[in-house]
Parts: structure tokens; C-alpha cells; sequence
């Protein structure tokens, strides 16, 4: 299995478990910085999955690639939670 993938099955089980998750993101186009925000995992597809930002109430759609190249990160798959 590829990294992607596994990046893609850990989200979908966490996605599964819990979609309440708090997320780190640094993404230079478009300029978006959050850090440790909670957010949701709505739906997940094959290349990307769609975030909501809670406390902005705002959607973003992330690239399984941004994790892999750490622009983007979800504190529970790193952190003790983990899928």
C-alpha cells in the first residue's frame, strides 16, 4: 500500500470512529493557517476529503498529499488518538 493510501484508510476509519478532529493547516495558495482547530470531516473522496472549520464554520477541501507533505495535519492521526 502506498502512502496515500494508508493517509486515505486512516482518515476514512477516523472519519468512521469520530469526525470530530482538530487540525493544523499551512497552505500558501489559498493562504489558510489554522492551528489546532477544531474541525469535521464531512466526506471523503478518492483524492481529497472536505473539512469544516467549527468555530469559522468554514469548508476546505484538503488533498491527502497535504498530509503526506505536512501542510496539512490532523492531530489524531499523529497524537495519541490515532486511527
Amino acid at each position: 500500500m502506498n502512502p496515500l493510501e494508508t493517509i486515505r484508510e486512516k482518515m476514512k476509519r477516523l472519519k468512521d470512529k469520530d469526525p470530530n478532529i482538530h487540525v493544523n493547516v499551512t497552505i500558501s495558495r489559498p493562504k489558510i493557517r489554522l492551528d489546532n482547530t477544531p474541525a469535521q470531516i464531512l466526506d471523503s473522496y478518492p483524492n481529497v476529503f472536505r473539512l469544516r472549520d467549527i468555530a469559522q464554520d468554514k469548508l476546505y477541501t484538503v488533498k491527502y498529499s497535504d498530509i503526506l507533505t505536512g501542510q496539512v495535519e490532523i492531530i489524531e492521526l499523529s497524537g495519541t488518538k490515532g486511527a
